[in-house]
């Protein structure tokens, strides 16, 4: 894998969101500031159709600033926000879709997620949840008596998922509707129930959102509920992406690069690393509780400093590695890799 942007690569080492670059005749890359600092900025895309209409893609964190970066875009590319036609997000993240209604308003545009994201932001996240849904989890989790106001506490503090109104929804395999792409929608959960990477094969390029990052590992499990085990998905999902190997990612973080096939292949390992840890857990005690596991694996901060949603986080990825190992995934990887 190596970047394939010197000037996103640069900014992705200073932190600093990256100008306008084009990426294609047709298709440029916008970096999108984000508050918190962790993560600096997001990538918005512009696609110019072949009616010389444009088209976004994940229209980033909302606010004023972020409306007059794009707007300022536009200029250079001699278009006016009413020359947009359409609003695709990857997913249902506030850095990724959290602009969508600012720019409906003033483009006129409609917003088209996959349906999964759209059931998962009607129904809302932790802040959404009922007191008494939230407390069924803690129980099934094992939080002891001394830690659930904690996270109760989160739950009262923490945001549902942005309101937004989605006036279209994607489906597998559907192709956009833009003029002159061939850009098809292709599931990708794991990251969320109804993540999407869009892959154009004539152009040979891959918006793969947060489902593969340069610089990071995508969080599993973080939108709504899944019929199946988030990190199960995740894998199925990272060889599907690894079947095109010569695409270029243009990724929702960091900077676009090649090597998608390699890329995959790391952030498995990544993920299954954790699932070994909590493998060797229940060799030792079968009966652990989700808290229980938790406790005993390797997190970076440690696991003694993790409070708040940042617990509540941990604990939502240990129950989903628990259950993979549960449902034998680590054996049957190992039987499907032979």
């Amino acid at each position: 894998m190596h970047a394939t942007s010197a000037a996103q690569f640069d900014a992705s080492v200073t932190g600093t969101a990256p100008d306008l670059e084009q990426v294609r005749d047709d298709v440029w890359a916008l970096g999108m500031p984000m508050p918190g600092g962790h993560i600096p900025y997001s990538l918005l895309y512009l696609l110019r159709d072949s009616a010389g209409d444009l088209h976004v893609i994940d229209p980033g964190w909302d606010s004023a600033g972020n409306l007059q970066i794009l707007q300022h875009a536009l200029a250079k590319l001699d278009a006016v926000a009413t020359d947009i036609r359409s609003i695709t997000a990857t997913h249902l993240h506030p850095d990724h879709i959290g602009m969508a209604t600012r720019l409906q308003h003033v483009s006129g545009a409609p917003l088209q997620v996959h349906t999964a994201e759209r059931d998962a932001l009607r129904a809302g996240g932790p802040g959404g949840w009922s007191p008494s849904v939230f407390a069924n989890i803690l129980d099934d989790w094992g939080v002891p008596a001394t830690r659930r106001a904690e996270m109760e506490t989160m739950r009262s503090a923490a945001p549902s998922f942005p309101e937004v109104h989605v006036d279209r929804v994607l489906e597998h395999g559907e192709r956009l509707d833009i003029a002159g792409f061939d850009l098809v929608g292709m599931l990708t959960p794991g990251h969320t129930s109804g993540h999407l990477t869009l892959r154009d094969d004539a152009r040979s390029l891959m918006f793969t959102g947060d489902h593969l990052l340069p610089t990071m590992h995508a969080g599993l499990g973080l939108g709504g509920p899944t019929p199946g085990n988030a990190l199960a998905e995740y894998l199925t999902s990272l060889d599907a992406v690894s079947g095109f190997p010569e695409h270029e990612a243009l990724p929702g973080h960091g900077y676009r690069f090649s090597g998608t096939a390699i890329r995959a292949a790391a952030s498995a390992r990544h993920h299954l690393r954790r699932s070994r840890e909590v493998d060797a857990v229940l060799a030792d005690n079968p009966e652990a509780t989700t808290w229980q596991i938790a406790e005993r694996l390797t997190w970076t901060a440690g696991w003694d400093r993790l409070v708040g949603f940042y617990l509540y986080s941990a604990l939502t990825q240990t129950a989903m590695h628990r259950e993979f190992v549960a449902a034998d995934g680590l054996s049957q990887l190992a039987a499907h890799h032979r």
